[in-house]
């Protein structure tokens, strides 16, 4: 199944991240099946709250509704696009992961009807994104922007450069600028380059160096594509975050150079998928 998958589950992220997937629909023009999934212990609150009775019937007829509502919500009358619509008595992870196993996106709100206060990121989608081996749109409620460029951090690793390679195309089909951000640091925080003998001139090269490199490997025909290339002396989330202040979207690897290999998410893709002011791509790890 190819096209646009999006977890749906009555919440306000939720309706949306269902609002940006059919933009992108339209874009690519594609498909979205809208997936709202169920079970006896993990059904959505919106589903709970609004069920008349206990049974299976009754809890199945209230999930198609709020599915149906929440589609409703999103849809632009003016320029409407295609969408399936999927009710699943399964754990939502399970169900959205199978979904997009063949699709080109999975897409979910950051939060879920049922998060708690405490938690910047719900379960849902931390599992799809710590889980997916298809790319993850992370969608907050506050998150409405239609232009800007289209953001991509690099550092080297196989999965940055694939991210470059997407986010490239995405630029492309939104006929936005492509901003390309490599940080670099040179010297380890809290060891003064007086001690360490650094020479920033090199080390500066050899940033730039890693730059072009995954430019020439993730971009090989720019053709009309406008690429702002950016080498920040800084770090890596902070670079990207203020790089995305007027970005419409951030596309990261799910783990680059510098991670331990049994980590499934590196820290600074968690830190963006938290703190990013624009929904945020995440790019499976290349095997």
């Amino acid at each position: 199944m190819s096209g646009i998958v999006v977890g749906v589950d009555g919440s306000i992220e939720a309706e949306q991240a269902l609002r940006w997937a059919m933009r992108e629909a339209r874009t690519r023009g594609t498909t979205v099946t809208a997936l709202l999934a169920w079970s006896p212990k993990h059904s959505p609150a919106s589903v709970v709250t609004m069920s008349v009775g206990s049974g299976q019937h009754e809890t199945e007829t209230t999930a198609r509704r709020v599915l149906e509502t929440a589609i409703h919500n999103a849809t632009d009358p003016r320029c409407p696009v295609p969408v399936v619509e999927r009710v699943e008595s399964r754990h939502a992870p399970d169900a959205l992961l199978a979904a997009a196993g063949t699709a080109d996106l999975l897409v979910v709100g950051r939060h879920g009807a049922s998060r708690l206060p405490r938690l910047l990121m719900g379960s849902v989608s931390a599992a799809c994104v710590h889980r997916s081996t298809t790319p993850v749109v992370v969608v907050r409620a506050d998150q409405s922007r239609t232009n800007g460029p289209v953001v991509v951090g690099v550092d080297g690793s196989p999965t940055s450069i694939e991210a470059l390679r997407w986010a490239a195309g995405e630029a492309r089909l939104r006929g936005a600028v492509l901003r390309v951000v490599q940080a670099w640091a040179p010297v380890p925080v809290g060891y003064p380059a007086v001690y360490v003998g650094v020479d920033f001139e090199a080390s500066e090269k050899a940033a730039r160096s890693v730059l072009d490199a995954c430019l020439d490997a993730g971009i090989a025909q720019r053709g009309t594509l406008t690429v702002e290339d950016m080498l920040v002396t800084d770090g890596a989330t902070h670079a990207l975050l203020t790089a995305t202040e007027d970005a419409q979207l951030l596309v990261v690897g799910s783990r680059g150079h510098g991670g331990f290999a049994e980590l499934l998410l590196g820290s600074v893709t968690h830190q963006c998928l938290h703190h990013a002011p624009c929904p945020v791509v995440v790019i499976p790890a290349v095997a």
